[in-house]
């Protein structure tokens, strides 16, 4: 969402605990596509019906009010219509309720041109007028969006909205921007005649609720609600009067209708899948995929490569303190602050066998901190860090540190005699994550390093990291919804407070901090696509170098499907299987 100047913070980025803090199953693709995953679109048939499995249920259709990823996906990307999307085939961003958009040579002003003939789903003109009011609805306080009013300001200002017509609209934004895009993909168009008196009494917030009559939910998006049994299932219906069309001029979706039910159980999920009772499951367990990937019958298993999402560790560099104590012992604190002592510890996990053994292939050896999986803006030349443990003990001896004991259970201490070991926290309900600090912690060992894992409750693990600061080390992560460098935003910046390492800085800790810190703004302002990407590999080098977080693995997002489904292209990104949810159809 954003920061100082702060380009766009990702949602998901946000949604980080709340996606990949629970028992997050890995997820496993190749290099390449699976033979038969074809990325296959094709006209296809109107009619039948489509279940999917949400993990959790959702808490809310109003998509302002969405503070969990079931109710994202059910409030914005199913019945939100949005000004752009995003093309997961492609990475890169298509007009929607927008025909097109330009941002003008000032870099703050955007001009907006809606498409012809927009309708709500009860048959209601869809105009400027409706943007504007969602900007406001949005944007007010009594609203209180969780995630999107941040999303949609700019160092703490909002977006101006000036309606032309019917059609034309600007917006100006109170700084440069280099991607407008990345705001107007978070906006989805709210109906004013419907929800106008709400937002004037100040209760937009209960509108939309789990118990409304579904008559009354009226959207611009692929579907409609057709009914809502709370915690159990929401069924949609084919939206009469959405605007997208096939290439053969044919009204978007297809299906007729789309259940998506709630099955918290994973064991329960995969046999509902084999069974027919579901058609699609994302976020499939290792175990699992292997399983369906070889059965004979109606269920494919896919392997759709690394999402966007990572897995890395990094020490706490804060050098404050809480209640006359230090948040790190000092002697820890001048370990972990040795450049040369992180990229020990990163040169002496053995990354390669944690993705093909204890993830069981369904990940990619990580090694700095954008996923291999975001194609568009991933730096090729980052150096990887080879697994040497001769590179990690002549690091540690150029550092004043000495090996003592035998060599069969080495004891690594530092110049002024400590035994050097500390204690890393992770998510105890992320059985993944649990693993692998297993074999980090058995990776350290042959350095002598004693490194204690501890998995603690994922909210209490969220708590340290980023209000106490009572923790040594961290196993966790990022989450971006997007491949843009604009996603990292707060990850990057010095003072943001998820600057994981050390957040919140008044002025950057480090010379190599406040440079990644004029980069971040650089990139923020370019608009050659070119050079942008060449400032964002510096941001990416920089960090291979420092070693701030100490990149493992970015996992795979394996799904499975029913082969009855058309047009089935999975995403490694969120919404997963449903991001094309309009073009999926029902073979004959």
């Amino acid at each position: 969402m954003k920061f100082t100047h702060r380009p766009r913070r990702s949602l998901l980025l946000v949604l980080l605990v709340i996606l990949f803090g629970a028992c997050q199953q890995p997820q496993q693709p190749t290099a390449t596509p699976e033979p038969e995953q074809t990325r296959e679109r094709v006209a296809g048939a109107r009619g039948g019906s489509v279940r999917y499995r949400l993990e959790a249920p959702p808490k809310t259709l109003n998509y302002l009010m969405a503070s969990d990823v079931s109710s994202l996906v059910v409030s914005f990307y199913l019945l939100g219509g949005r000004l752009v999307e995003f093309n997961h085939d492609e990475q890169r961003y298509i007009p929607s309720i927008a025909e097109s958009w330009k941002l003008n040579e000032d870099g703050r002003t955007v001009e907006v041109l809606l498409r012809d003939g927009l309708k709500f789903s009860d048959g209601q003109a869809l105009t400027t007028e409706d943007v504007a009011f969602t900007f406001r609805a949005l944007y007010d306080e009594r609203t209180a969006s969780p995630l999107f009013r941040d999303a949609m300001l700019i160092g703490g200002r909002p977006i101006e909205v000036s309606v032309t017509d019917a059609r034309n609209l600007r917006l100006t934004f109170p700084e440069f921007v280099a991607a407008p895009e990345n705001y107007l993909s978070n906006l989805a168009v709210l109906p004013r005649h419907k929800l106008e008196e709400s937002f004037k009494n100040g209760t937009l917030r209960d509108a939309y609720a789990l118990t409304s009559d579904p008559q009354s939910i009226v959207i611009a998006g692929a579907f409609t609600v057709e009914s809502v049994q709370p915690g159990e299932r929401v069924t949609f219906k084919r939206n009469p009067n959405y605007w997208k069309k096939d290439s053969a001029g044919t009204q978007l979706p297809y299906l007729d209708s789309l259940t998506v039910e709630v099955v918290s159980d994973a064991n329960n999920a995969v046999t509902r899948l084999q069974q027919n009772a579901l058609d699609v499951v994302d976020r499939v367990r290792p175990t699992d995929y292997a399983t369906l990937r070889t059965a004979q019958g109606s269920i494919r298993a896919f392997d759709n490569g690394p999402g966007l999402n990572t897995d890395h560790l990094w020490f706490n560099l804060n050098p404050g303190a809480a209640n006359n104590k230090s948040y790190v012992e000092p002697t820890r604190l001048a370990w972990f602050n040795d450049v040369r002592f992180r990229r020990a510890v990163a040169h002496a996990i053995d990354r390669e066998a944690i993705a093909s053994s204890t993830l069981q292939g369904l990940a990619t050896p990580l090694y700095g901190f954008v996923s291999p999986g975001n194609r568009a803006w991933g730096a090729s030349d980052v150096p990887k860090i080879e697994y040497d443990l001769e590179k990690s003990r002549a690091l540690l001896r150029e550092a004043g540190f000495e090996s003592r004991g035998s060599g069969d259970a080495p004891e690594l201490f530092d110049a002024k005699g400590n035994r050097v070991e500390f204690t890393l926290i992770v998510q105890a309900e992320n059985e993944p994550r649990v693993k692998m600090a297993t074999v980090i912690q058995e990776d350290l060992a042959q350095l002598g390093i004693r490194m204690h894992v501890a998995p603690i409750e994922t909210g209490e693990l969220t708590r340290r990291i980023s209000q106490s600061f009572d923790y040594e080390a961290a196993l966790f992560g990022t989450a971006v919804s997007e491949p843009d460098p604009s996603s990292y935003t707060n990850f990057l910046r010095s003072n943001s407070a998820t600057h994981q390492w050390f957040p919140k800085q008044a002025v950057p800790a480090t010379e190599w901090e406040r440079r990644v810190d004029e980069l971040v703004l650089m990139q923020s302002r370019e608009r050659d696509v070119e050079r942008r990407k060449a400032i964002f590999r510096d941001v990416q080098i920089i960090l291979a170098e420092q070693m701030p977080i100490v990149p493992i693995v970015a996992r795979h997002v394996a799904t499975a499907a029913n082969k009855r489904i058309g047009n089935y292209r999975p995403s490694t990104v969120i919404p997963f299987s449903l991001w094309n949810v309009e073009e999926l159809f029902l073979r004959q």
